[in-house]
Order: structure tokens, then sequence, then C-alpha cells
């Protein structure tokens, strides 16, 4: 399917490194119908400044015949460099590299090329790369609300180039910077096991700094659109609030509007000691082992390596110092959660 891009807006408090953007885009078709947690999959596009350097580094114009696997259909290598591959190395082929220590993908494609001064052409060249994989974002905006627009919250991801300089994240990049609006891109949307629970009855209990944040925000507009009388706690943060505290007007509303019961504010850097959204948890234990108790869903969405590790091993602990369980009962509570549905996570 594809959709357009219909607007895009800072949401953080500066542009460029580690900056936030509300990404609007077109819902395709009528058929297209989603539901709050539900992700959508992009497929991102090269910047044409790094196709035009291959095609410069590897002497090829641009123009040359591929034959897309998939479809079958004809298509000129640059429109296959743009958006059928990523312009990285299969590992097959970057393992066939004598020294593959801190080798770029620039020095490798070079390396490669002087193999096949005689044979090389467009169809090696799209051999050796990756094909282009589509990104996975959930979806910050409810069907109900408006069915012809899906909202994402997307982060600018940056990194030190070779050369010294800033790189984009191709995704993050494409959406946040190259993608222009009106212009169009692939996406498609699927089901995810990430849901409210089917009782609205039943407290929710949301973890998710930074742009974890965007499934909640379709949470609790689907809350606050079928007048759910179940409470809704959201623990968010970031490092610092007048730069970080993205949706801050969004909030506000759901606040003032009695769809968000509670709110706790982790600003990490705001003050001498870090403080992070585990640590609100930890200072909620007792209303927190309530809401539990109360058959509380609890969800977190953010990133796996260390938030969703900390939320979870408080959780654990908030289990067994409220719950006056020893570590054998905390798990098997913790397990429960799991088989019922009530302890979800959507993390990357």
């Amino acid at each position: 399917m594809h959709s357009v891009l219909l607007k895009r807006q800072l949401l953080s408090g500066v542009e460029g490194e580690r900056s936030v953007y509300l990404v609007v885009l077109s819902v395709p078709d009528e058929n297209c119908i989603f539901e709050p947690g539900d992700v959508v999959f992009i497929y991102p596009q090269n910047n044409a400044i790094f196709v035009e350097k291959l095609l410069t580094l590897t002497q090829l114009s641009g123009e040359e015949p591929i034959v897309d696997a998939d479809t079958n259909q004809t298509l000129t290598l640059r429109e296959a460099l743009s958006s059928h591959f990523e312009l990285l190395l299969k590992p097959s082929v970057f393992s066939t590299l004598p020294s593959r220590d801190g080798v770029d993908f620039w020095t490798a494609l070079t390396s490669l090329k002087n193999r096949h001064k005689t044979d090389f052409s467009a169809s090696i060249l799209c051999n050796w790369l990756k094909p282009m994989r589509p990104r996975a974002y959930s979806i910050a905006s409810t069907y109900a609300k408006n069915p012809h627009v899906m909202e994402l919250i997307v982060g600018l991801v940056t990194f030190k180039n070779v050369e010294g300089g800033i790189g984009e994240g191709l995704s993050s990049g494409f959406l946040c910077k190259r993608l222009h609006v009106n212009e169009s891109l692939k996406i498609y949307v699927k089901s995810s096991h990430f849901k409210l629970p089917a009782d609205d009855t039943k407290p929710v209990i949301m973890v998710g700094p930074g742009t974890g944040i965007a499934p909640f925000k379709a949470f609790l507009e689907a809350r606050l659109l079928s007048k759910a009388i179940g409470h809704n706690w959201l623990f968010f943060g970031g490092r610092h609030r007048n730069v970080d505290f993205i949706l801050e007007d969004f909030i506000t509303h759901c606040r003032r509007e009695n769809v968000l019961t509670r709110l706790d504010l982790a600003f990490s850097r705001d003050q001498e000691h870090k403080v992070y959204v585990q640590h609100k948890m930890m200072e909620n234990a007792n209303v927190l082992w309530e809401w539990l108790q109360k058959g509380a869903h609890f969800y977190i969405c953010g990133e796996a390596k260390s938030m969703a590790k900390d939320v979870e091993s408080t959780l654990l602990k908030i289990i067994e110092n409220c719950g006056h369980l020893n570590s054998m009962q905390a798990e098997d509570f913790f397990k429960m959660l799991k088989n019922s549905g009530r302890y979800q996570k959507d993390v990357y």
C-alpha cells in the first residue's frame, strides 16, 4: 500500500540531534483499519546523495535495468538503489573481505569492485546488498477518531560517521528529514498483541518514556472516545523537561478531561541525581500494587536494552515487597500477569 506524508511537526524543544517529530500519514484506503496498539511498517528510501555516491564509485550510470525478484518488474538501478536495497553489504559478502575490522561500507565496496575489474555489473552490485527491510512504528492515533490519518512519533536517530560528521538513521532520517509533504511512501499495517483490555472498567498502567509514549497516545484517545471508566496511569520521561516533554498539551488535555487519572514524570537530568521512570514507580509502589490488586493491566513501550529491563525488575520488586511475597511467589504472580495478558511490552 502507498501512503502520503500529510504533515510533519517538531515535538521536542530543539531541532537536530535527538529531535522528535509527529509524522502524519494518510490512510491508504477504507480497508486499512487499525486499533490502538497496532503498528505500521515503513519502507524507507535511501538518501539520494548516497545513491549518487555509490553510482560514482562503481562507475555505473544508474540506468541499468534491474528485475525486481518479488514483482518481476523491471526498474532502473537508481530506482532499485533508492528503495529496494539498503546501502549495506550482506554478511556473507562482507565476510569475504580479508580485513573486516573498522572497514566501512564504501571502503569494503571499493575492495569488492576491484576483484571484478572486467565482469562487474549492476546485477552483481545488487547481489552484494541487503534487501530493504521495513521498519515498524507504533501508531499514535486512533482510527475511530480520524479514519483518514495515522500519526507516528519518530525520534531522529543520529550517529558519528567515519568521516567525523553526523549521520542519520535510514528510516528516521527518511521520515523526519528527507520525505516531503505530499510525497508518497510504501507501508503496511499489522495487528499487534499490544492491546487495551477488552473490559474498559479495568485500570491501565502505561510506562513509555520518550517515543515510547506513541501507542499510549492512541490508548488514551481510545479511552477518551469510549468514555471508559477504567483509571489510567502514565509514567513518562526524558532527559530535560523543557526539551523532551513531547505531547505536553495532549497530556494536559487528558488530565483536564480526567481520562489520565495519574501522571508521573521523570526527567533524568533536571537535577543532580538521575531520575528515571522506574524510580517513580518505586516511589509509588504501594499505590501501584493496589492497582494491580484491582486488576490493572501493565504496559511498557520503548527502549529494550536498559529501560524495559529496569522497569520489569522494579515491577518484580514492588510485587515482592508490597505483596509480602518471597521471590518465587513474586515470579509466579508476574507469570500470572503475563499469561493473562495483563503484562504486555512493545520494545525495540
